[in-house]
């Protein structure tokens, strides 16, 4: 494989990957009260109406912890029966331009609490999101497609993974008290771990010497985000202030390789896995003699998300709304994801782990 080749399709994604389409100084997450989210949304919603005058406005996302229904209490007809799994080839779905059909919580809230739907919406509504589909745009790029996708499917695959976190409302920055700061640490740490797990599944050995880096500095990164960037940002809403921290890239290497990874017919290929792992222990560097249980615990839970990345089938393949109505341990053993073994205190669990 050609460097210069994987180099060119990084460099097209540069201006892209990682930016949230309706932020204009280029950050990826919102300073905002959680009492001025409907506001953010209308907003949103007018500008999507003004780029596309001629056509219905998608839906906006919504805040599904405020859904109010009852599960298992709607007519069973409308839960779709379990289908046989298989993978879709890549081609044909960039081709397609598929995309996952909207979702609202009135459309998952009857599933059982067992199923892919179910437990999707059981983890939206109690982590307080804001998905599905928080940034829309036309995909009218292969770029565009295949990141779009991947923020599609982004809840889906904390899913999979058993990657849970709560605590932020729909990605929104909204806490500056001493009392969230642990858990904060925490949903940032495991956000780093399912972007481990992202980077397995591009299959390209530039992966390496990100998941290296990242291992050993996943909990200095997240200090230095929650304790200096964050406060930063907060006095002077500019984004470019903080961009010295570096810490926000992990969003922006995932889409990039991922793109690049497709264009170079990586994406849905096999690999040897010890190969990569050999590889990776072997730029690994040791940690320090003084480094404590947390940066160890952190360090591991990111090279355990990226093995499992590695030894699970594409998941870009996998038509996530045709398999609603399966259940979530089967969707893990059909996508052959190794179940996660290390937690930290405070991680969380979904109904459908118990079954």
């Amino acid at each position: 494989m050609n460097t210069k080749d994987i180099e060119c399709h990084l460099k097209d994604a540069e201006g892209y990957a990682g930016k949230n389409q309706f932020n204009v100084d280029g950050s990826n997450f919102s300073l905002i009260a959680s009492s001025e989210l409907s506001l953010k949304y209308e907003q949103l919603r007018q500008k999507l109406i003004q780029q596309r005058p001629q056509k219905k406005v998608p839906w906006i996302p919504k805040n599904w912890s405020n859904t109010m229904l009852k599960m298992g209490n709607q007519d069973q007809k409308n839960i779709p029966t379990p289908q046989s799994f298989c993978l879709t080839n890549l081609d044909t779905l960039c081709r397609d331009r598929y995309l996952v059909v909207d979702l609202s919580p009135e459309d998952l809230a009857h599933f059982p609490l067992d199923t892919l739907g179910g437990a999707y919406f059981q983890y939206m509504r109690h982590g307080n999101f804001y998905e599905f589909d928080k940034n829309p745009m036309t995909p009218d790029s292969d770029l565009k497609w295949i990141i779009r996708l991947l923020r599609q499917t982004h809840d889906f695959y904390h899913l999979v993974a058993e990657i849970y976190h709560y605590g932020w409302d729909g990605g929104f920055i909204i806490y500056n008290d001493p009392r969230y700061y642990t858990r904060d640490l925490l949903v940032l740490s495991e956000e780093v771990c399912l972007y481990a797990f992202t980077l397995g599944q591009v299959r390209l050995k530039e992966a390496i010497p990100i998941i290296a880096e990242w291992a050993n500095r996943c909990i200095s990164h997240c200090y230095e985000w929650l304790k200096d960037a964050y406060q930063l940002l907060l006095h002077t809403q500019k984004f470019e202030m903080v961009a010295r921290f570096n810490f926000p890239t992990f969003i922006s290497d995932c889409e990039k390789l991922t793109y690049a990874s497709f264009k170079l017919g990586c994406l849905d290929t096999e690999i040897c896995v010890d190969e990569y792992l050999q590889e990776l222990y072997e730029v690994l560097e040791p940690l320090p003699s003084n480094a404590t249980l947390e940066e160890q615990e952190c360090r591991d839970m990111v090279l355990e998300s990226f093995e499992r990345g590695l030894r699970s089938n594409p998941l870009v393949c996998f038509q996530w709304d045709r398999y609603l109505g399966n259940t979530l341990q089967e969707v893990r053993e059909f996508l052959n994801i190794p179940r996660r073994k290390l937690f930290k205190d405070g991680s969380h669990y979904l109904d459908a782990d118990l079954y």
